[in-house]
């Protein structure tokens, strides 16, 4: 009988013991990354107007912090540790603002959606994410922009903008330094197509 209890003991204990191993085991750290462009510092408007940057929004998947990964055409994951460090329509709606409004199109590009101005751009994000190859990772972005003039609901002007520039690594900080260059290229050219909107003469 003793021999019998001391036998159950050991099978409590012997189960036990990797369940307790895995509590001293110390979690992955997570990892946060921004995006880091260089802003246009214009002295002074090219045209008299304003401009409100509406809020952008993101098709699934692209609207979440962990960075985004594909390695098919098929097939997309997500990291568990390696996050943006704010949603991916935040950062770009930031920049966006930013680039704009040291762009020198425009005298006034609000911070915020609220308010009447001018003009209001729009936006989607249809593409922020990594894309593996077998031997080049790669950031992939794609937005669509949109016009709207003061007191109208029906956009005058589109354009959809995709680029892709491979990272100098493969690691997801080398990934937010090629999505930095391709949301920087982006803005670039909306920027130009933009300038001939503002300063084309009213119909």
């Amino acid at each position: 009988m003793k021999r019998h209890i001391w036998w159950l003991w050991g099978l409590v204990l012997w189960g036990t013991i990797p369940a307790g191993c895995s509590f001293t085991k110390p979690r992955p750290e997570v990892h946060y990354y921004a995006l880091s462009l260089t802003v246009p510092n214009t002295a002074g408007p090219l045209a008299k107007g304003s401009l409100i940057v509406r809020p952008l929004t993101a098709r699934d998947p692209y609207d979440q912090e962990p960075i985004v990964y594909r390695t098919s055409p098929y097939t997309f994951d997500v990291y568990n540790y390696h996050r943006w460090a704010s949603s991916p329509t935040e950062q770009i709606t930031e920049w966006t603002r930013r680039y704009l409004s040291g762009s020198g199109l425009f005298e006034r590009v609000f911070p915020t959606s609220d308010g009447i101005a001018d003009l209001t751009l729009g936006g989607v994000i249809r593409q922020f994410e990594e894309i593996d190859q077998e031997k080049t990772w790669d950031a992939a972005l794609r937005i669509d922009f949109w016009l709207l003039r003061a007191g109208e609901v029906s956009p005058f002007w589109f354009r959809s903008y995709t680029v892709t520039r491979p990272a100098t690594k493969r690691n997801p900080e080398a990934i937010a330094e090629a999505m930095s260059r391709c949301l920087e290229e982006v803005l670039q050219q909306l920027t130009t197509d933009l300038k001939a909107v503002v300063t084309a003469p009213l119909p």
